[in-house]
């Protein structure tokens, strides 16, 4: 194993780091502003208001989406570790 190795799969695991979190953190902004003008509408001042609702969005997208995040996070485990035992 060299270090263009090392750097390689660092860099995809921050690849996958990202692709994942993507969806769950778009979810959580797009509700974040549904939710701020709603409140703006109604005129709320209450920031727990929001919180309770966005935080529902975003449990729900994580269940959602978690089949798809396992198979993501185990095709790039098994890529590394069949990489790990042909030697790099």
């Amino acid at each position: 194993m060299d270090s263009q190795w090392v750097l390689d799969w660092s860099h995809e695991a921050l690849r996958l780091a990202l692709i994942l979190s993507l969806p769950v953190l778009a979810t959580a902004l797009v509700s974040g502003i549904l939710l701020g003008i709603l409140q703006t509408v109604m005129q709320l001042n209450d920031g727990a208001f929001a919180q309770v609702p966005r935080m529902v969005v975003v449990g729900l997208s994580v269940m959602m989406l978690l089949p798809w995040m396992i198979a993501q996070w185990v095709s790039f485990t098994t890529s590394l570790i069949s990489s790990v035992s042909r030697g790099g």
